[in-house]
């Protein structure tokens, strides 16, 4: 699906700064992923880092972060460029992600699949596959060897599945990420184009649900286990080996590195980098990156948000005060 610069700009209410009305566009990308043929968004000046390497020469940009793009030879002004990229996930998003579509039942004879499970025909097994009963599982789904699905279990269309694996009941994986652009007092539902890959070996718990990416991928690697409950967000990546524990959540764009153990209830929020060899304790908020292997804690009564972040500088500069008093 292509697009003309004129035609884009009409859909999302914008109009051309810089560059040429005919000049065909064929996806929406992440700055990284973009190719001379992309379109990307650039919403924030704490991303600005990324512009100088993207290969995209069409760029949406708000009036006042101009300056910084005037590089691309295609510029697009939006009012809200935010309103403007989930306009533009609606327009790229692709013809065989409808989730509406007809799932069949073209594996009823098979003795690996349980009753009641539903599965579109374009869906690629690996050998000693078992899928339990009551589940769907959608459109160009890959599934290695010898992996194991739960029963009452959805996988959305595109997800990757290594070898190995075992789905406890009631996962879901691949489903629309928690992405919405408010305008005018409505929300636009931001449509998430990425998927989900998981490598093999990976265990998931009952009832864990895995979101696919915006534009990139949600990505978790070899070895990783999964207690029950778990929520990972869009675009996260979690490295080898890393286990979790019970209701966490991980939002979105968070990376987490190799062998970390991730306690109970813990709160990651998004866009952070955690390194390899992290053991983060139960309950703990996560709202900073972790450059450093070791063990992190962290647990607040209920407070005023603003006596909170008092305290908590108080908390961070405590051995400053203490040397202060003992010299």
């Amino acid at each position: 699906m292509s697009f003309t610069l004129n035609e884009i700009c009409s859909k999302i209410d914008a109009k051309i700064l810089k560059g040429e009305e005919s000049f065909i566009i064929e996806s929406l990308k992440d700055f990284d992923k973009a190719t001379k043929e992309s379109i990307i968004v650039f919403k924030d000046v704490k991303y600005s880092t990324q512009l100088k390497n993207t290969k995209a020469i069409t760029c949406v940009t708000s009036e006042s972060n101009v300056k910084l793009c005037l590089s691309f030879k295609n510029i697009i002004i939006s009012e809200d460029p935010n309103h403007s990229f989930a306009l533009l996930t609606n327009i790229f998003y692709p013809k065989n992600s409808n989730f509406s579509q007809e799932i069949h039942s073209n594996y009823k004879n098979t003795p690996l699949i349980g009753s009641g499970t539903k599965i579109s025909p374009n869906v690629f097994f690996g050998r000693n596959v078992s899928v339990g009963c009551n589940c769907v599982i959608e459109d160009n789904v890959t599934i290695g060897d010898d992996t194991v699905i739960d029963h009452n279990c959805t996988i959305y269309n595109s997800t990757e599945i290594g070898s190995n694996c075992y789905i406890s009941s009631g996962a879901t994986i691949g489903s629309q990420g928690f992405g919405f652009a408010k305008h005018q007092n409505e929300w636009l539902q931001i449509k998430h184009l990425g998927v989900v890959q998981i490598g093999n070996r990976v265990h998931i718990g009952s009832n864990c649900t895995i979101d696919r990416g915006t534009l990139s991928n949600t990505t978790i690697r070899d070895n990783v286990i999964i207690d029950n409950l778990v929520h990972i967000a869009h675009n996260v990546f979690i490295d080898t080996d890393t286990a979790i524990a019970a209701k966490v959540g991980i939002a979105g764009s968070s990376n987490i590195g190799k062998r970390c153990m991730i306690g109970g209830m813990v709160g990651i929020f998004g866009h952070l980098k955690i390194t390899d060899d992290v053991i983060i304790s139960p309950k703990s908020n996560v709202y900073r990156d972790i450059k450093k292997p070791g063990r992190y804690s962290s647990l607040f009564p209920l407070l005023e948000h603003s006596l909170w972040k008092k305290i908590s500088i108080l908390i961070s500069k405590l051995d400053k005060i203490i040397k202060s008093f003992t010299k």
